[in-house]
């Protein structure tokens, strides 16, 4: 129930922000994950399968006891995950239902 209050709430403060005030500008960074939600959901399962079978260690943040780097590190992540999502898109790679 403290998630779903939470996300009703950052759900409110989104629409206040983007619907009433019109503030868009801040979002451009967005619009491609928002424009090709599934690429973006299912890239980075599609890359950790990927990092997992090269044996690659550039996930290790996950498994810190440090709670700031877990958190930054997964912003980290979502924010790069953006960018290819971006990257996809200009190159056509799309996935539909």
């Amino acid at each position: 129930m403290l998630c779903n209050s939470i996300s009703v709430l950052v759900f409110a403060l989104l629409f206040y922000v983007l619907d009433v005030k019109k503030w868009q500008r801040w979002s451009s960074p967005f619009l491609p994950a928002g424009k090709n939600s599934l690429t973006t959901y299912l890239a980075p399962d599609t890359l950790y399968y990927i990092i997992w079978g090269l044996n690659l260690n550039i996930l290790w943040y996950k498994q810190t006891e440090m709670p700031w780097l877990a958190v930054s590190g997964s912003l980290l992540w979502a924010f790069i995950m953006l960018r290819f999502a971006s990257l996809l898109s200009s190159v056509h790679v799309q996935l539909k239902l």
